[in-house]
């Protein structure tokens, strides 16, 4: 499936699942949602919109499994407070330039990293995307001081141009078996294609995909690079499972998953080289990934 495809099904209707734990068609897709009326709240002057759960007998709101429920502010000053956040500005000076108390601020930007998450996932889950070539690396980033480093493990789908997820974590297996253990929950193989994975020489790629994929077949292919004081000397390529046959000329690279990660750095402010912007805590990194996340998806495919 193309980028342009999985474009057209993103920017068409969704199919919508009752948020409500305590339901007994909680996000069961069998379940008719329908829209039943709107709302209005004092902070917002743009409606909201209300949908009633036919099995379940209930209404709910379109805000109401999120944590941004009964919060003040709009879903205007919602957007802003994600872009300036990405921008490096920190809650006091979002509070400042919206003219919002601190603690609403904060409130704001933990619900809506949880409700991008939420909306990432039920992409995946959706059944929209057909995994066919999956490219994976990690950026380097760090916890107060350089000492402290912190990866950030990222994969990304080539074909569709969709961000699959990422994990925070050291250089390991560990946080690489994280970011490789949703493929299979998340996978939707077209016929008998094989997936097909590329990454760099990294091992815990590897070990990773042995581990998760034991009895799924796959092509994986590892893209060698060797630098001398920095400057790119050799680009070799290890088939570790299949043949050159197997990928495409335009697939033999990490092009597109490095292409994205500097599309990262320059949207997220804790990621950029050389700035005064630092990250204290590793919820505040998830927070902002989660952010880019739902603004990559709302506005687009990121073309690479």
């Amino acid at each position: 499936m193309c980028s342009t495809q999985v474009n057209d099904k993103l920017t068409g209707e969704l199919a919508l699942f009752c948020p409500l734990e305590r339901c007994s068609h909680y996000q069961k897709p069998d379940n008719k949602i329908k829209k039943d009326g709107i709302y209005r709240t004092h902070s917002d002057p743009v409606p909201r919109q209300m949908y009633y759960c036919h099995r379940g007998g209930h209404r709910f709101s379109e805000t109401h499994y999120s944590e941004l429920k009964h919060k003040q502010g709009s879903m205007k000053e919602y957007e802003q407070t994600a872009k300036l956040s990405c921008y490096g500005l920190s809650s006091e000076q979002i509070a400042d330039v919206l003219d919002r108390d601190v603690r609403t601020i904060e409130h704001g930007l933990s619900g809506l990293g949880k409700k991008s998450e939420q909306f990432h996932t039920h992409l995946c889950l959706t059944g929209l995307l057909i995994l066919q070539l999956v490219q994976m690396d990690e950026l380097w980033s760090y916890l107060k001081r350089k000492k402290c480093q912190l990866w950030v493990f990222i994969s990304f789908e080539v074909c569709s141009r969709f961000w699959l997820g990422f994990e925070l974590g050291s250089r390991t297996i560990h946080t690489a078996n994280r970011l490789v253990a949703p493929f299979k929950r998340f996978g939707n193989w077209m016929g008998e294609t094989l997936l097909k994975v590329t990454t760099d020489k990294l091992a815990a790629y590897k070990n990773a995909l042995e581990k998760q994929f034991t009895n799924r077949p796959y092509h994986y292919l590892q893209i060698v690079k060797r630098r001398v004081k920095r400057r790119l000397v050799t680009v070799k390529k290890c088939f570790v499972k299949g043949t050159e046959e197997d990928f495409p000329e335009k697939t033999q690279n990490t092009s597109y998953i490095e292409r994205f990660n500097l599309t990262l750095r320059q949207h997220v402010a804790y990621l950029t080289r050389k700035h005064s912007v630092i990250v204290k805590i590793n919820s505040t990194l998830n927070r902002f990934y989660g952010l880019i996340c739902s603004t990559t998806i709302t506005f687009g495919f990121i073309g690479v």
